[in-house]
């Protein structure tokens, strides 16, 4: 099968750029569908070319004079995608990226030909500004199977449905590398639908035993003297391997255990580029993964800092490390293939029990096996006990993936009820009940009219919207929809408005929704922090989290909060992030209700930067964080006098080179002229 039209030179310029002579034919299958004008459902293998594909259908949009969106679960994705479509500016296309604030101004998006985003800051820009996405004409939907987060899934599907509801005629592509139910989805987004089972580099599967490796077809292959032994031997001939295992914990334990083995089959080249690894001492974390490094492991978990993570992914893509060993919720955010890839623990507290993790989890990381430059097959292992052995080779091996269903429930739609009236979308009962029919609930026979009349009660008797008959949003409704955060959010900090007292600002804070808690173990004694009378009733978890956010506005060393709140390090930065937001939103709402209060401002910079009030003015200065302006201001250093400095000054203080001193320098100058020296 070929092409039925000839292709665009720059497609087939980006095609001699990537060294691809020939398509495979489930792409000239799928890319003659677009050409026909149809929408799709792709689903096929990781690494089959999927991504080629949707960018046939970007530049036929754009060739067209129409405009493209693409959908991504994670913002590392994002960068990943904007990086790749970069290649096609040279011809005139304009990429842009959007994963930012939700209410941040966004009319410069319009002169974007491709915009590429995350399904919640879609979301927002539909809500708050739908007129970014004039004249699109192609829609990027990428790992559709992510409906099935429990999390972030229904914002996923509310985003299709709104694309489909609001822009009748733009033609998508939905992709997934990991699709039971393909006709389902197609019959629901009204799509054709290309399957294939073909990948480049072929995937063999196994089982590991503590003592042997056993194939597809349950024969015995090979006997193993220890784990550690058996991924060393998967390393022969340049090879590297991915380890997913349950826990951070175990992450770190296992790659600590792992780097023992790895190290001595390193070459000395290998080793000495490894050795020179540097990195900040003063960041927590660091000081346990770096040494790990240098023997050629790391590890990747969601309680490292994004750029630790990153620092480990660099390096693999790099081949300079051998082995990562990543927990198995990160592996679909992980777009690192490997020659093997070692499921190591297939069980998963779900917060009850141990229970067996999602096949279709299960194959997502398999499918990351096979390296399509170096290998010319992949392998993936499932490890398993003697006594569950039975068990894991039914689910894994001969078992079916399980089938993508909707998560939208009642908790979920109360935010989205709220948007649509607020953006004008949906006026009345009527009109509701109608965009929920295009959902995949809907289509799945899903009746969700009694949770759009509850999601109505609560907006109303919380003075979100108004009207009997025909609803509109009330400026604190309308507000928080903009910010994009949960009803129960808003009322909570609405409550929160009027409170004095910042321990108590902090509690409402981290008494939201929005704000994930802290595990609180049985050792862990915290002083007694007094609630009654506050207008709600936090718990343990979430004092904990209040009290993690005071010492961070106290300016607690990261270090220091980490030990003393026995989190990991991305826990108080993730913890921060949120803050920054929801302080932010509680000013805003402060000005929806009239009720503007400047305390509450000066709380959102100390929360996004970690410093007290003192120090607001110089972290407005670029490279200047919480330390070096405290060590600014402990030198007598403040903006003014800043301004009127030489580098030659500011180079006595710890931490200030030539180059930065003058940058610093330089931007006080501006800020001093501008007025900013109260950060008010």
């Amino acid at each position: 099968m070929e092409l039925g039209f000839p292709p665009p030179e720059e497609f087939s310029s980006y095609l001699e750029n990537e060294g691809i002579r020939k398509l495979y034919p489930l792409q000239i299958e799928a890319i003659n569908v677009l050409s026909r004008g149809e929408s799709l459902v792709l689903a096929t293998p990781t690494s089959s070319g999927k991504s080629l594909v949707a960018y046939f259908g970007i530049l036929r949009a754009w060739k067209r004079g129409l405009r493209s969106l693409y959908v991504v679960p994670l913002r590392a994705l994002a960068e990943e995608k904007n990086e790749d479509l970069k290649f096609f500016e040279k011809f005139g296309m304009k990429i842009g990226i959007s994963t930012g604030d939700y209410d941040s101004p966004s009319n410069y998006l319009k002169s974007y030909d491709v915009i590429i985003s995350t399904s919640e800051k879609v979301d927002s820009l539909l809500r708050n500004n739908p007129a970014v996405f004039d004249n699109l004409g192609f829609v990027v939907f990428d790992e559709i199977h992510n409906i099935m987060d429990d999390s972030r899934g229904s914002t996923l599907e509310i985003v299709i449905s709104k694309i489909r509801y609001l822009m009748e005629g733009a033609q998508f592509i939905a992709m997934s590398a990991t699709v039971n139910n393909v006709g389902d989805l197609a019959s629901w987004l009204r799509a054709a639908e290309v399957t294939s089972d073909f990948r480049p580099v072929p995937l063999r599967k196994f089982i590991l035993t503590p003592d042997s490796v056993i194939d597809e077809d349950g024969v015995l292959v090979s006997d193993i003297d220890s784990f550690e032994d058996f991924v060393v031997e998967s390393l022969k001939d340049s090879g590297q391997t991915l380890v997913f295992v349950r826990s951070r914990k175990s992450a770190e334990s296992t790659a600590d255990k792992m780097g023992r083995y790895v190290e001595a089959v390193l070459t000395r080249d290998e080793g000495d580029a490894l050795s020179k690894l540097a990195y900040d001492h003063e960041t927590p974390g660091y000081e346990k993964l770096v040494p790990m490094l240098r023997k050629g492991v790391g590890y990747h978990h969601a309680g490292m800092l994004s750029e630790q993570r990153k620092l480990v992914e660099r390096l693999f893509k790099e081949r300079k490390i051998k082995v990562i060993v990543a927990t198995t919720t990160l592996a679909a955010g992980l777009n690192l293939p490997a020659r093997s890839v070692i499921i190591k623990d297939v069980y998963r507290y779900d917060g009850y029990s141990s229970v067996l993790i999602p096949n279709l989890e299960v194959q997502q990381m398999l499918g990351r096996a096979g390296r399509v430059k170096y290998d010319r097959i992949g392998y993936g292992y499932v490890y398993s006990s003697k006594t569950r052995l039975r068990e894991t080779y039914s689910t894994y091996i001969n078992g079916e993936l399980e089938s993508i269903t909707s998560r939208i429930n009642e908790s979920k739609i109360r935010m989205h009820v709220l948007g649509l009236i607020s953006s004008g979308m949906c006026k009345d009962l009527q009109s509701l009940n109608r965009f929920f029919s295009t959902t995949l609930a809907f289509h799945e026979g899903i009746l969700q009219d009694e949770w759009i009349k509850k999601s109505i009660e609560f907006l109303q008797e919380n003075d979100m919207i108004k009207g009997e008959d025909s609803y509109r949003p009330t400026p604190f409704g309308r507000k928080v929809s903009e910010l994009y955060i949960d009803p129960v959010t808003g009322v909570v900090l609405r409550d929160t408005v009027p409170l004095e007292d910042i321990d108590n600002i902090l509690l409402g804070i981290s008494s939201t929704p929005d704000m994930p808690s802290l595990y609180v173990s049985d050792k862990e004694n915290f002083p007694y922090i007094p609630t009654s009378g506050l207008p709600f009733h936090p718990e343990p978890e979430q004092m904990k989290v209040s009290m993690v956010l005071r010492d961070w506005i106290e300016e607690t060393p990261e270090e220091t909060i980490v030990e003393k709140y026995h989190i990991w390090p991305a826990d108080l930065r993730n913890r921060v992030e949120v803050a920054d937001w929801l302080s932010h939103s509680l000013y805003e709402i402060s000005r929806a209700l009239n009720m503007g209060r400047t305390e509450l401002r000066v709380l959102n910079y100390r929360l996004s930067n970690g410093v007290q009030q003192d120090l607001i003015p110089l972290v407005f200065l670029p490279n200047v964080g919480r330390v070096r302006a405290r060590r600014l201001m402990i030198n007598g250093f403040d903006l003014e006098r800043i301004a009127r400095s030489t580098p030659k000054e500011l180079e006595k203080i710890q931490g200030f080179g030539e180059r930065i001193s003058e940058n610093i320098i330089k931007n006080a100058k501006k800020l001093v002229e501008r007025g900013v020296t109260t950060g008010l």
